[in-house]
C-alpha cells in the first residue's frame, strides 16, 4: 500500500487534522500504525502491532510504533487500556463497551449493555466531563470453568476408586 493510500479514510483524515492542528509531522509510519491498528480485531499491545507491522513488510522503529499509539490515543482514534495481565492494550475506538476478563486463562470478552450504558451517560460531574467509560468485569469464563468442573470429577472419580481399592 502507498503512503498515498493509507493518508485516504475516514480514520486517516482525522489523524491528518489532527497532526496538522497540533504542528507534528505527518510521517507514513504513522499512517502505517494507524492501518496496521485498523486491522486488528479486538484488544493488542504495542508488541502484537509491531509484530503485525513486520509480518506485512513494514518494518517501523519500537520507538515511532509506542509514540504513534499514543498520537492515536490524543486524537480520540484508540483507546488505551490496562486490563486483567497488567498490560497495556489497545483499540481502536468503537462504542461504549464493557469487558468480561477472564482470571484464569485471561481472555477479554467485549460486550454491551444499553441499560448500563444509558445509566452512566445519565450521570453528571460538576468538574469533569467524561470523554468514554469502559467496565471490566473479572471472574472465571465458560470454558476455564469446564475445564475445572472435568478436573474435580476426575479427582472425585479417582478419590473413589482408591477408597474401594483400600477396603478390599
Amino acid at each position: 500500500m502507498t503512503v498515498e493510500q493509507l493518508k485516504t479514510g475516514v480514520t486517516a483524515q482525522i489523524l491528518s487534522d489532527y497532526l496538522r492542528r497540533t504542528r507534528r509531522r505527518r510521517t507514513p509510519e504513522r499512517y502505517m500504525v494507524l492501518a496496521a491498528a485498523e486491522g486488528i480485531q479486538g484488544h493488542f499491545t504495542a508488541d502484537e502491532l509491531s509484530t503485525k507491522l513486520s509480518e506485512d513488510g513494514n518494518h517501523v522503529a519500537t520507538a515511532t510504533v509506542y509514540s504513534s499509539l499514543q498520537i492515536l490515543v490524543d486524537c480520540g482514534l484508540l483507546r488505551k487500556l490496562r486490563l486483567g495481565d497488567g498490560a497495556m492494550r489497545y483499540e481502536m475506538m468503537p462504542s461504549n463497551h464493557h469487558h468480561l476478563i477472564c482470571t484464569r486463562c485471561g481472555k477479554i470478552k467485549d460486550v454491551r449493555d444499553s441499560e448500563l450504558d444509558s445509566m452512566l451517560h445519565a450521570k453528571r460531574y460538576s468538574t469533569f466531563t467524561p470523554a468514554y467509560f469502559t467496565l471490566s468485569v473479572y471472574g472465571i469464563c465458560s470454558s476455564c470453568a469446564r475445564k475445572a468442573r472435568r478436573t474435580m470429577n476426575q479427582k472425585k472419580t479417582t478419590s473413589k476408586n482408591d477408597i474401594s481399592k483400600t477396603k478390599k
